[in-house]
């Protein structure tokens, strides 16, 4: 069993940023450490467990006009390539389907380290970032073609991950 978190920032209007989390996701890491092209990753986050700490907003955000929680249950991404570029630097294409839509995204990832547990599993630790268009996906609410646009069309996200290699 392993740590994840996936977290977000998006514009508010101008005026700062609204951060967010899923508390509720799942992910699969089958990795090659000699070969991390060889690797995959598939994650899997319920769309209603987002919390940016303000019940309002969420149960906004999570209703028909944003991520329609009730209808698009999960949002999830699935790669469909790796390729390392650097010493451990590497770009991790995936299909991210969201809202009905599946569409490329590019995460830029970082192997941080492996260790070992006090049970001596061996741990891996991940880092990735990237930046999407919500209307990409048919989120347009509150945007430049959905007026008035108060809400900011990019989402970057962060996601911080340990994976416990399975015996």
């Amino acid at each position: 069993e392993g740590h994840m978190t996936v977290h977000f920032a998006i514009d508010h209007n101008g005026l700062s940023k609204t951060r967010g989390t899923f508390r509720e996701l799942t992910g699969e890491l089958i990795f090659d450490e000699k070969n991390p092209e060889a690797s995959r990753l598939s994650v899997r986050i319920e769309t209603a467990s987002l919390d940016t700490g303000h019940a309002y907003r969420d149960n906004f955000v999570r209703g028909p006009i944003f991520l329609d929680a009730r209808k698009y249950r999960f949002m999830t991404f699935k790669s469909t390539k790796i390729t390392k570029t650097g010493d451990m630097p590497v770009k991790v294409t995936v299909d991210r389907t969201m809202h009905g839509v599946t569409k490329p995204v590019t995460l830029n990832a970082t192997f941080n380290k492996k260790a070992k547990r006090p049970s001596g599993e061996d741990h891996y630790g991940f880092s990735a970032t990237a930046s999407l268009n919500r209307l990409d996906w048919g989120i347009k609410a509150f945007s430049k073609e959905s007026p008035p646009a108060v809400t900011g069309e990019i989402v970057d996200i962060e996601i911080s991950a340990e994976f416990v290699r399975q015996k």
